[in-house]
Protein backbone atom coordinates (compact mmCIF):
# COMPACT_ATOMS: atom_id res chain seq x y z
CA UNK A 1 0.00 0.00 0.00
CA UNK A 2 2.83 2.70 0.88
CA UNK A 3 4.52 1.59 -2.55
CA UNK A 4 1.04 2.70 -4.29
CA UNK A 5 0.98 5.87 -2.40
CA UNK A 6 4.14 6.75 -3.01
CA UNK A 7 3.80 5.87 -6.75
CA UNK A 8 1.07 8.03 -6.84
CA UNK A 9 2.71 10.86 -5.19
CA UNK A 10 5.39 10.83 -7.76
CA UNK A 11 2.95 10.84 -10.63
CA UNK A 12 1.23 14.30 -9.26
CA UNK A 13 4.23 15.54 -8.80
CA UNK A 14 5.46 15.34 -12.19
CA UNK A 15 2.06 16.20 -13.65
CA UNK A 16 2.24 19.50 -11.91
CA UNK A 17 5.90 19.46 -13.20
CA UNK A 18 4.80 19.16 -17.01
CA UNK A 19 2.22 21.61 -16.57
CA UNK A 20 3.58 24.14 -15.43
CA UNK A 21 6.10 24.58 -17.85
CA UNK A 22 3.49 24.41 -21.06
CA UNK A 23 4.88 26.87 -23.10
CA UNK A 24 2.18 29.54 -25.18
CA UNK A 25 1.96 30.68 -28.51
CA UNK A 26 1.20 33.92 -30.70
CA UNK A 27 -2.08 33.10 -31.78
CA UNK A 28 -3.18 30.47 -29.69
CA UNK A 29 -7.11 30.09 -28.14
CA UNK A 30 -5.55 30.61 -23.67
CA UNK A 31 -7.00 32.13 -21.34
CA UNK A 32 -10.16 33.74 -22.42
CA UNK A 33 -9.40 34.66 -25.76
CA UNK A 34 -6.24 34.70 -28.51
CA UNK A 35 -2.62 34.96 -26.87
CA UNK A 36 -0.76 38.37 -28.87
CA UNK A 37 2.22 38.51 -27.38
CA UNK A 38 4.63 36.07 -25.90
CA UNK A 39 7.89 35.88 -23.75
CA UNK A 40 10.89 34.75 -25.48
CA UNK A 41 10.27 31.41 -22.66
CA UNK A 42 6.39 31.83 -24.01
CA UNK A 43 5.76 31.33 -20.20
CA UNK A 44 4.16 34.77 -20.01
CA UNK A 45 2.22 37.10 -22.08
CA UNK A 46 -0.92 39.22 -23.10
CA UNK A 47 -4.18 38.16 -23.92
CA UNK A 48 -6.70 39.90 -26.04
CA UNK A 49 -10.21 39.86 -26.22
CA UNK A 50 -11.48 38.96 -29.99
CA UNK A 51 -14.22 41.63 -29.24
CA UNK A 52 -14.62 45.24 -28.73
CA UNK A 53 -16.34 46.10 -25.10
CA UNK A 54 -18.35 49.15 -26.06
CA UNK A 55 -17.39 52.61 -26.57
CA UNK A 56 -17.27 55.00 -23.45
CA UNK A 57 -15.11 58.20 -22.82
CA UNK A 58 -11.70 57.55 -21.11
CA UNK A 59 -13.42 57.36 -17.37
CA UNK A 60 -15.52 55.04 -17.91
CA UNK A 61 -13.39 52.63 -19.84
CA UNK A 62 -12.22 50.47 -17.07
CA UNK A 63 -15.72 49.85 -15.72
CA UNK A 64 -16.78 49.07 -19.38
CA UNK A 65 -13.96 46.34 -19.36
CA UNK A 66 -14.87 45.14 -15.93
CA UNK A 67 -18.21 44.13 -16.78
CA UNK A 68 -18.26 39.96 -17.94
CA UNK A 69 -21.65 41.09 -20.10
CA UNK A 70 -19.23 42.97 -22.52
CA UNK A 71 -17.43 39.80 -22.95
CA UNK A 72 -16.71 36.55 -25.17
CA UNK A 73 -17.79 33.79 -23.63
CA UNK A 74 -14.38 32.45 -23.34
CA UNK A 75 -13.87 35.89 -21.67
CA UNK A 76 -16.15 35.90 -18.94
CA UNK A 77 -14.41 33.53 -16.95
CA UNK A 78 -11.84 35.77 -16.32
CA UNK A 79 -12.20 39.14 -13.89
CA UNK A 80 -8.66 40.64 -14.61
CA UNK A 81 -9.18 42.13 -17.73
CA UNK A 82 -7.89 45.76 -18.30
CA UNK A 83 -7.65 48.79 -20.91
CA UNK A 84 -4.48 48.00 -22.43
CA UNK A 85 -1.28 50.69 -22.37
CA UNK A 86 -0.02 53.05 -25.10
CA UNK A 87 2.73 50.48 -25.54
CA UNK A 88 0.69 47.67 -25.19
CA UNK A 89 -1.99 48.78 -27.74
CA UNK A 90 0.61 49.15 -29.95
CA UNK A 91 1.83 45.33 -29.97
CA UNK A 92 -2.02 44.78 -30.54
CA UNK A 93 -2.00 46.31 -33.58
CA UNK A 94 1.09 44.53 -34.96
CA UNK A 95 -1.06 41.19 -34.29
CA UNK A 96 -4.40 42.54 -35.22
CA UNK A 97 -5.27 40.12 -38.05
CA UNK A 98 -4.43 37.08 -35.41
CA UNK A 99 -6.79 38.59 -33.01
CA UNK A 100 -8.98 39.96 -35.29
CA UNK A 101 -12.96 41.82 -34.70
CA UNK A 102 -11.62 45.53 -35.03
CA UNK A 103 -13.47 48.38 -36.55
CA UNK A 104 -11.77 51.24 -38.37
CA UNK A 105 -11.66 53.50 -35.39
CA UNK A 106 -10.20 54.90 -32.04
CA UNK A 107 -9.79 52.92 -29.33
CA UNK A 108 -8.34 54.10 -25.47
CA UNK A 109 -5.65 53.54 -23.69
CA UNK A 110 -5.05 53.52 -20.12
CA UNK A 111 -1.60 55.72 -20.28
CA UNK A 112 -2.99 58.38 -18.09
CA UNK A 113 -0.41 61.00 -18.80
CA UNK A 114 -2.64 62.35 -21.72
CA UNK A 115 -5.26 60.55 -22.60
CA UNK A 116 -3.86 58.08 -25.32
CA UNK A 117 -5.56 56.42 -27.92
CA UNK A 118 -4.76 54.61 -31.34
CA UNK A 119 -6.61 55.44 -34.29
CA UNK A 120 -6.75 52.13 -36.53
CA UNK A 121 -7.54 53.69 -39.98
CA UNK A 122 -4.52 56.31 -39.37
CA UNK A 123 -2.07 53.83 -37.88
CA UNK A 124 -0.96 56.44 -35.61
CA UNK A 125 -1.07 57.47 -31.61
CA UNK A 126 -2.85 60.71 -30.70
CA UNK A 127 -4.44 62.35 -27.40
CA UNK A 128 -7.04 64.13 -26.49
CA UNK A 129 -9.63 65.27 -23.97
CA UNK A 130 -10.99 62.62 -21.60
CA UNK A 131 -14.71 63.27 -22.52
CA UNK A 132 -14.58 61.74 -26.24
CA UNK A 133 -16.00 58.32 -26.95
CA UNK A 134 -13.63 55.83 -28.43
CA UNK A 135 -13.92 52.02 -27.98
CA UNK A 136 -12.00 49.80 -25.71
CA UNK A 137 -10.64 46.64 -26.59
CA UNK A 138 -9.42 44.81 -23.07
CA UNK A 139 -6.42 42.86 -22.79
CA UNK A 140 -5.22 40.64 -19.88
CA UNK A 141 -1.60 39.25 -18.76
CA UNK A 142 -0.91 35.78 -18.52
CA UNK A 143 2.30 34.75 -16.19
CA UNK A 144 2.59 30.67 -15.80
CA UNK A 145 3.33 29.28 -12.30
CA UNK A 146 6.72 29.85 -12.11
CA UNK A 147 6.78 28.35 -8.24
CA UNK A 148 5.78 25.18 -9.25
CA UNK A 149 8.51 24.81 -12.73
CA UNK A 150 11.12 25.08 -9.63
CA UNK A 151 9.04 22.30 -7.66
CA UNK A 152 11.39 19.14 -7.37
CA UNK A 153 10.85 15.64 -6.30
CA UNK A 154 12.96 13.67 -4.35
CA UNK A 155 11.99 10.26 -3.68
CA UNK A 156 13.87 8.38 -0.97
CA UNK A 157 13.94 4.80 -0.35
CA UNK A 158 15.03 4.33 3.46
CA UNK A 159 13.16 2.20 5.02
CA UNK A 160 10.25 3.74 5.67
CA UNK A 161 10.10 4.96 1.47
CA UNK A 162 8.78 8.30 1.94
CA UNK A 163 8.63 10.32 -0.60
CA UNK A 164 9.20 14.34 0.12
CA UNK A 165 8.29 17.36 -2.10
CA UNK A 166 10.78 20.48 -1.95
CA UNK A 167 10.53 23.97 -2.84
CA UNK A 168 13.33 26.16 -4.89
Amino acid sequence: MKRLALTAFVIIGLVFIFQAQTKHTISEKFGGDIVFDVSADGLHGLIAETKDQGSCDFKDAAALVAKPENHSEEGKAFTDWRVPTISELKILILQKTIVGGFASAKYWSSTKDVSKFFEWSMGKVGQTKNTQSFLVRSIRSFKSNTHLAQVYLTCTFVYNHSCHFKYS
